[in-house]
């Protein structure tokens, strides 16, 4: 009986082990296909990093967030 429920377990610890596999290989092949043109102007990127750093900034700082 214990080498029953050792063999499912090994079944199922392989069956993990191939999906979590099979998702890399995904991801990768995704990765690899190469990405979209940006489509975001450049004046709003600067803008959201300005914001990003300030965020950050105020963060560490201790102004934002929690007292």
């Amino acid at each position: 009986m214990a080498r029953l429920f050792l063999a499912i377990a090994l079944l199922a610890i392989l069956a993990i082990a191939g999906l979590a596999l099979l998702g890399t290989v995904q991801a990768v092949a995704l990765w690899a296909q190469g990405k979209e043109e940006d489509q975001m102007p450049q004046t709003f990127k600067r803008i959201s990093y300005i914001v990003l750093v300030i965020l950050m900034f105020g963060i560490t700082s201790g102004m934002l967030g929690a007292s």
